[in-house]
């Protein structure tokens, strides 16, 4: 199993989602919309092996969590809109402490970024810190050393804070680099997933 946990500094947290403004009053919603579809769709397929969860601290309500599991997912399209659709209907939901189900394979919660990140820790996945300062990747991920159970946590235009990096350094988990450039998130999305590929498949 593949997870990525995004934080997203701006993204709306009510059901009031403009559609043909995703980036400006939606706060980067875009940018949300465009990591899912990164990390789910291929070519006349969907990864099914894939969990993404968006935190979102935008107003007015922050924070609401969404999970969005590959297995279970269903009439969502990759483009932007058919996306966006599906998160309002989310969004407009009561959001509490528990994971409830919105339309088929999405889920919304009141979480923190960190309750999440500590969730996967506690079930035991090492968890990657996508910064451009990390170890490369190439020499964490090899045939011989590949994990199956991971987790690769990443941040919106904005990054994740110096709060929260200190939080991930206390909790062990590891900074990894996809390249010396800073990076979207979705092309992050893209490449981590490019590169387990090619190590599954040797």
């Amino acid at each position: 199993m593949r997870e990525f946990i995004l934080k997203s500094n701006k993204a709306i947290t009510s059901g009031d989602v403009n559609l043909k403004d995703l980036p400006g009053s939606c706060g980067r919603l875009d940018l949300v919309c465009r990591c899912v579809s990164s990390a789910f769709f291929l070519s006349h397929d969907l990864r099914r092996d894939t969990i993404f969860y968006s935190v979102h601290y935008g107003s007015p309500n922050p924070p609401v969590a969404l999970k969005f599991v590959g297995s279970e997912l269903k009439r969502v399209s990759p483009d932007e809109r058919s996306i966006a659709l599906f998160i309002k209907k989310a969004l407009e939901k009561e959001h509490i402490c528990i994971w409830k189900e919105s339309t088929s394979g999405i889920y919304h919660a009141k979480k923190e970024f960190r309750d999440i990140v500590l969730e996967r820790k506690k079930e035991g996945k090492r968890i990657f810190y996508l910064h451009k300062d990390g170890e490369p990747i190439e020499e964490l991920f090899n045939p011989a050393k590949y994990e199956k159970n991971i987790v690769f946590v990443l941040g919106d235009h904005i990054g994740i804070g110096e709060e929260d990096e200190k939080f991930l350094d206390e909790i062990g988990a590891e900074r990894v680099s996809i390249s010396p450039l800073e990076l979207h998130a979705n092309h992050c999305i893209v490449i981590v997933h490019n590169i387990i590929d090619k190590i599954c498949m040797i």
